[in-house]
């Protein structure tokens, strides 16, 4: 057995106890935010949690108090280990009083996550030199190896959860859809313009549609886009590992900082931005990481290059080097700062306020709804807080403006914070954000903190460079205080790459989930597509809603609900996905029940929602009944079956039969209704279990499109079970034209 030294008595029963305090700490954080913590609502910042049960509780406890004593004994000296592991760790005892007092706090849930990543660093600062000095020795050659296969990594996780959201109906039409649309008219539209190239959706972004362009003429599909988005995210891989060589890292530290990028959850989180997949701005992901590799390197060709070239991806870039020559007037540059800044602020303004609205024939810029609270024109929100002070200020703060610079700053806490003079270059993008009227797009899952997240990026590793030239830093030295080698700026390099990992890992698996989450939810519908398919010829335009549209977008010219029928189109509505707001839905539905030429095709039952299918037919085309929608008098109506007791007095339910062996539930207009329903089905008796949402004669005929002594027939499965429990639902803002124009 191994020989382990030992130590005082009461010394050593006090290393004990803190070992088992701070095993039990972090055990019990884990457990809390991972796996009981049922969800956080990033766009809201809501959490939803469970209490955790008492026996989970004590295992969890009981096997983190042994953590510690576990490691150390492994080691040749016991105690001198464990009291190294505890003076590493102890900060993992930090956030358990406010995890215990506001478990529903955002804020709160982020505190076990920094104070990990700092007893990560104190931990890489406590280990001996010679091991480091290994990690030193790794050949360049296997760093590069190590960073493509990051990059390919990348590349496939963004591209397959794209393609998976697509086959699940989770990526909205808007924004990756209405791009793809603009691409594929600028690829084989005829009525095209120079013009047409420079600003799309309306966006500032000629070199975007170019590429796109381009790209579409050769492979005009959905895949392009997905692969391109794949392509432009992890990039972020290769070109901060080529960033962190280039300012002469270790190749060990620069492939912390590759991974570091895959696992931030703001760019991990892009691939699908909530359920919009796609966007232009994404392209500043390589060009910014290219500018600062250009930087590192002191290559002024390539910086001029790509500075020049990100004024033409997105109008936004303006914004983001008005920020960086705020980094040049903190640097006492105050010549070339006041230049690039007034520069900057020219160009924004003039591609606002006077190209885009003659682009798109509006009277301002196109993204100025964002800030209708403080002005209608840039130039207002800029003077707002002289015009519209108390707006202004009230807008500035708004708590979730804090928690949105929080979950940006958390992932690269500690290297951003070392030094954050270069950080600073994110203040007037931060302020684009925060100033924004609606608190719900103030979050990380949305594109708008894209370009933040390269900054801060190239602001960690350039501050670790630092280390690696010997400068320490002071905010290492206070928060490593107690290792005794953490005064050496070598061995502060490399606790600072554990902090960052543990910090990026904990912050994804913690905050960048969100939009993955939500679509793993969701069911595969590949077969549910490929049926849709089959119903609509290729020369027929597709009028659908905004989940659905997408798939016939490369196949069949497709409108939304805005478009009016016309003859020969399909409509494919989801009556119950939530992507279409339900005055929309309902208006729309009210037309096609007006319309004698709209011919229901059928219903498809998809993952809790209802997809109908309808044909616009010439005017005289006969069209059959619906098999399930049948004319019954009110005697044989109620001979069909025992009467079921449900809360609406404008419909009887009533459970009946097919040849005596299939249950049937059958529902009947007592009198004309100007609403249409959801039937709900579940257990009755007080039974706990799954309940079921069915339209009235399926979604294709509302009820008060119905006639007269019209009943509903729907199987009834759950009858074999036992009895059922029915209620009539009405549909929010559901009525014929009649009532809509009153």
């Amino acid at each position: 057995m191994m020989k382990h030294k030992t130590a005082g008595g009461v010394s050593a029963w006090r290393e004990l106890l803190l070992a088992a305090l701070i095993g039990m700490a972090g055990a019990w954080s884990l457990l809390f935010l991972y796996f009981w913590m049922l969800f956080i609502n990033q766009i809201h910042y809501l959490v939803e949690n469970s209490p955790i049960p008492a026996e989970i509780s004590a295992v969890t406890l009981a096997l983190g108090a042994l953590i510690l004593p576990g490691a150390a004994w492994f080691s040749r000296d016991f105690f001198p280990k464990l009291r190294l592991l505890n003076r590493a760790l102890f900060p993992l005892l930090v956030p358990v009083p406010a995890l215990l007092l506001w478990p529903e706090s955002y804020f709160c849930l982020l505190l076990p996550v920094l104070a990990g990543g700092i007893a990560f660093y104190r931990l890489g600062a406590a280990f001996p030199p010679e091991n480091y000095r290994r990690w030193r020795r790794l050949p360049p050659r296997c760093g590069v190896v190590l960073a493509g296969l990051g990059f390919a990594a990348a590349v496939w996780w963004y591209f397959g959860i794209q393609c998976r959201a697509c086959d699940k109906f989770f990526l909205f039409f808007s924004d990756w859809g209405e791009y793809s649309e603009n691409y594929l008219r600028l690829a084989f539209g005829e009525n095209r313009s120079w013009s047409d190239f420079l600003a799309v959706a309306g966006h500032w972004n000629p070199v975007p549609n170019v590429v796109m362009t381009l790209l579409f003429r050769l492979h005009p599909a959905a895949v392009t886009v997905f692969a391109v988005n794949a392509l432009l995210l992890g990039s972020a891989v290769p070109l901060t590992y080529a960033l962190a060589r280039s300012a002469r890292l270790p190749v060990a530290a620069a492939l912390a900082f590759g991974a570091a990028a895959f696992l931030n959850p703001v760019l991990n989180g892009q691939a699908l931005s909530l359920f919009y997949g796609y966007h232009p701005i994404n392209f500043l992901v390589p060009v910014l990481l290219g500018f600062f590799v250009c930087r590192a390197r002191k290559n002024r060709m390539g910086m001029a290059v790509l500075f020049l070239l990100s004024f033409l991806v997105q109008e936004t870039a303006a914004v983001f080097w008005a920020g960086y020559a705020l980094y040049w007037l903190a640097e006492r540059r105050r010549l070339a700062g006041t230049a690039l800044f007034l520069g900057c602020a020219a160009f924004f303004l003039v591609i606002s306020s006077v190209v885009m609205p003659n682009l798109f024939a509006h009277a301002s810029y196109a993204q100025m709804f964002h800030y209708s609270a403080l002005g209608s024109t840039p130039l207002e929100v800029l003077c707002s807080p002289f015009l519209r002070p108390a707006a202004f200020w009230r807008t500035v703060f708004e708590w979730q403006n804090f928690a949105f610079v929080c979950s940006l700053l958390l992932p690269l806490a500690l290297p951003v914070l070392m030094n954050p003079k270069l950080a600073v270059a994110a203040l007037p993008l931060l302020a684009g954000v925060c100033l924004q009227s609606s608190p719900d797009v103030k979050n990380i899952v949305m594109q708008y903190g894209v370009e933040i997240s390269v900054l801060l990026l190239a602001v960690a590793v350039l501050n670790a460079a630092r280390l690696n030239r010997g400068r320490g830093s002071a905010l290492l030295g206070f928060i490593g205080r107690g290792i005794s080698r953490n005064r050496h700026a070598s061995i502060q390099l490399w606790g600072l790459c554990f902090g960052t990992l543990a910090l990026t890992a904990g912050s994804y698996f913690l905050i960048g989930r969100y939009a993955v989450t939500k679509m793993n939810w969701r069911p595969d519908v590949g077969s549910v597509i490929e049926e849709l398919r089959r119903e609509v010829p290729r020369e027929s335009r597709v009028i659908a809603t905004s989940r659905q549209r997408v798939h016939f977008l490369f196949r069949n010219p497709t409108a939304g609900l805005d478009a009016k029928p016309q003859t020969g189109d399909t409509v494919i509505l989801a009556l119950d996905d939530g992507a279409t707001g339900a005055g929309e839905l309902e208006r729309f539905r009210a037309e096609l029940a007006a319309n004698p030429a709209a011919v229901p095709l059928g219903s498809i039952p998809c993952g809790g929602d209802q997809l109908v299918v309808f044909r616009l037919v010439p005017p005289g085309t006969p069209s059959g009944g619906l098999p399930f929608l049948v004319p019954m008098s009110a005697g044989q109506f109620a001979g069909s079956g025992p009467l079921l007791e449900q809360e609406n007095p404008d419909f009887e339910v009533r459970a009946g039969s097919r040849g005596g062996t299939v249950p049937l539930l059958m529902v009947r207009p007592l009198r004309p209704v100007d609403y249409d329903v959801n039937i709900e089905i579940g257990p009755g008796g007080g039974k706990a279990g799954r309940v079921r949402l069915v339209p009235f004669a399926n979604g294709l005929v509302p009820a008060y499109a119905a006639q007269a002594g019209q009943v509903f027939i729907a199987p009834l499965p759950e009858a074999a079970a036992g009895p059922v429990a029915v209620r009539i639902l009405r549909r929010p803002e559901s009525g014929p034209l009649a009532s809509r124009k009153k």
